[in-house]
Parts: C-alpha cells; sequence; structure tokens
C-alpha cells in the first residue's frame, strides 16, 4: 500500500496519477517606512503525484477540479485500454 501521508484522490485503485492538497501560506511583503503589514494567510493548493515515483508532475492547481480533471486525463492515457493492451 502506498502512503504519501497526504490527501490523496484518485477515482480507482490502479490511478498512477492522484491529486495532493498542500498547504500554501501567502506572506505579505512591506515597503520600506511601513509600520505593519498584513499577517500571512492561510491557503490550500493542488499538485498531481505519479504513484510509481513520487514525483509531481505539473505546476500545481488552485482548484481541486483542475488538478483532478488532469489527473483523469493522465490516468486514461496511461490505461492499458487506451493501448489497446486489455
Amino acid at each position: 500500500m502506498l502512503d504519501l501521508n497526504t490527501n490523496s484522490f484518485g477515482d480507482a485503485m490502479e490511478d498512477i496519477f492522484v491529486v495532493k492538497r498542500c498547504n500554501k501560506i501567502i506572506v505579505h511583503g512591506r515597503r520600506a517606512g511601513e509600520v505593519g503589514h498584513p499577517p500571512p494567510d492561510a491557503a490550500v493548493w493542488y499538485r498531481i503525484i505519479d504513484t510509481r515515483t513520487r514525483g509531481f508532475i505539473g505546476d500545481g492547481y488552485d482548484l481541486e477540479e483542475d488538478a483532478r480533471r488532469e489527473c483523469r486525463r493522465l490516468n486514461e492515457a496511461s490505461s492499458p485500454v487506451s493501448h489497446g493492451l486489455a
């Protein structure tokens, strides 16, 4: 069993590519002379993981649905059925 210690969202047990939810901290800078600045914002973004290599695919996505859509496309392109092997 593959445990990436993440929230992974794949559509089937044999998915090669899965979506990982990642935390993102947005730090606001300040200009010279400014006394205070707003606190950092907590946000999330999504990355696609290749479960075979545990490497990331692409640059990441702000919306989960965009990442899931790309995951489905990658998994369909990688399936044996799409290559006529099944």
